[in-house]
């Protein structure tokens, strides 16, 4: 915990200005390829939008209702190379409500990434950075920033990412990776407006560093496979403490035939953050164990010592693939493999750290079915995390989509899931649930999730269990029409409150000419609460236009 506030404003000015001047700064030094033949396409778009409110404020008892006027210009830039890509997509919405004193209203949105190769397969650069709006908690949620003032805040982010990828002739392959990542938020986090009692302190901004070193055994180990790894992650809190996940492994696996191999694994947990129990689960750990895999369509693995577990791969048939793992450990954080596998994968653009085991009895499981028509998939998991990661891995998900069609039309909704924004560590179970289907004319998609959130200093419990689904129906050549329901209750353990909320919304969108699309919605929200005051229904209606230049 730092205690001198000029040393504090050091590392946060440095921070402020990576966020303002880091983007042209990434561009020279990672896409200076003249030499390379490239494409560049730069599209200014611009979006009218006019919308009606019967409840502007999403008050329960005194509303207002308000016609809001929107002007939002844009750019879109995609520049791609045989060394480098790059996406950036700005868009700045200009909202003016009509029963507001308060005037014309600016908020800027941001999804930018990019990938620089400076030695083909083996040294690269990434960099990241988004600027969104986000809810502050659940207590009275917000879709966007047409209303709902008051409980929502600026979230801004830059990342950078070089790393490395080593190969030792045939005896390894290495990967080694350095994640710099910063997030800022706007002043109203400063003070968490809930009325929930015991709810955690208010988000701050923060320096997030990160390293990865991975070593696995190359082709010249035949009946050998091993590998060692270290991850560390630091976060530089502005104010209260800061935060650190540490571990170190080490895993050897030797096969006695095609059915059956054996395995020892060992490493070391080191984490420094505040918990209830003062157990940040830190210590040596060691298992031993083996594998029988009686055909390439079931395999089982049991591994016993310090930290144990039990683990059930099936694959009956290409398109189902399905993997349980039951776990006791006395060492490490609450972080279940499947996640650790995801956040090794993706640290690089989020800056998270996996953690190898979990403390006390664990389980989780993903199953993955695919048709020529639909895709199912469940999955659940354990994870430690904190406000800031969740956050960062949510920006970095709207990036990747956004890659596939690479220009904002619309604000992109705010996730009604997160809980309170906190510089708290968070243990989270998570449960989700998701089947998309394709046919001719409509896509079909829907998502069910229970994410349970435990903070680790107030004690403060929430559980947000969802369900949200999509339907498109292309009904005409240049027109489809949508609708899109949205539904999630939240439980507060600590105080035994509960909150309900509900939007659907029915619309049409046409295409009028190749640069321009139309928009007509209707959406009904609806939220009630055990508290009144976060009580509220709000009808609206909406127009846009959509142009590119």
């Amino acid at each position: 915990m730092r205690t001198d506030g000029a040393c504090e404003l050091k590392p946060f000015a440095i921070l402020r200005f990576l966020q303002m001047r880091g983007i042209p700064f990434i561009y020279l030094i990672g896409f200076n390829d003249v030499a390379y033949p490239y494409s560049l396409t730069v599209t200014p778009t611009a979006t009218i939008q006019e919308t009606y409110s019967d409840n502007i404020n999403l008050s329960s008892d005194k509303k207002q209702n308000a016609f809001v006027t929107e002007l939002n210009p844009g750019v879109s830039i995609i520049r791609q190379s045989a060394r480098s890509m790059l996406n950036f997509n700005y868009r700045m919405q200009n909202i003016y409500n009509s029963g507001s004193n308060s005037g014309l209203k600016t908020f800027n949105q941001l999804q930018y990434n990019s990938h620089s190769i400076f030695i083909p397969d083996r040294l690269f650069l990434d960099s990241r950075s988004s600027i969104s709006q986000q809810n502050l908690n659940n207590n009275r949620l917000a879709n966007d920033n047409i209303s709902g003032a008051g409980n929502s805040t600026n979230v801004s982010t830059f990342g950078l990412s070089p790393y490395w990828t080593p190969h030792f002739s045939n005896f390894a392959n290495g990967n080694f990776r350095a994640n710099f990542d910063t997030f800022t938020v706007g002043s109203g986090a400063t003070a968490n407006q809930n009325s929930i009692s015991n709810s955690p302190a208010p988000i701050s901004d923060s320096a997030n560093l990160s390293e990865v070193v991975q070593l696995t055994s190359g082709n010249y180990f035949k009946r050998i496979n091993w590998y060692l790894s270290f991850n560390n992650y630091d976060s530089i809190r502005s104010q209260g403490d800061d935060i650190k996940f540490q571990n170190s492994s080490g895993l050897i696996r030797t096969h006695i035939n095609k059915y059956f191999n054996v395995f020892a694994q060992a490493g070391y947990s080191n984490n420094t953050f505040q918990s209830i129990n003062n157990n940040q689960g830190n210590g040596a750990f060691y298992t031993v164990g083996g594998q029988w895999t009686p055909s390439q369509h079931y395999s089982i693995e049991v591994g016993a010592g310090n930290n144990s577990h039990v683990t059930v791969k099936i694959s009956p048939m290409q398109r189902l693939n399905w993997v349980t793992t039951y776990r006791d450990n006395s060492v490490g954080l609450n972080t279940s493999q499947t996640s650790q596998t995801s956040q090794t994968s993706q640290v690089g653009q989020v800056g998270q750290v996996g953690q190898v085991g979990q403390v006390g009895k664990t389980w989780e499981t993903a199953l993955t079915y695919q048709t020529r028509q639909s895709n199912w998939s469940i999955t659940h998991n354990n994870l430690t995390t904190t406000s800031q990661q969740i956050l960062l891995q949510d920006q970095n998900n709207l990036t990747n989509t956004q890659a596939a069609s690479p220009i904002i039309t619309q604000q992109t909704p705010r996730s009604i899931n997160n809980g309170y924004l906190s510089d708290e560590v968070i243990v989270q179970k998570i449960w989700n649930a998701s089947v998309s289907y394709i046919t001719g004319k409509s896509t079909v998609s829907t998502n069910a999730y229970s994410r349970d959130s435990v903070y680790q200093i107030s004690g403060s419990k929430q559980k947000a269990t969802g369900l949200n689904a999509t339907w498109n129906w292309k009904f005409a050549s240049q027109t489809s029409a949508y609708l899109r329901p949205q539904w999630q209750q939240t439980e507060y353990g600590d105080t035994n409150n509960k909150d309900q909320y509900y939007d659907i919304s029915v619309g049409l969108t046409r295409t009028i000419t190749p640069q321009m699309n139309g928009r007509l919605e209707i959406r009904h929200s609806d939220q009630s609460s055990d508290i009144d005051t976060n009580n509220y229904q709000e009808n609206r209606a909406t127009a846009s236009l959509f142009m590119r230049f």
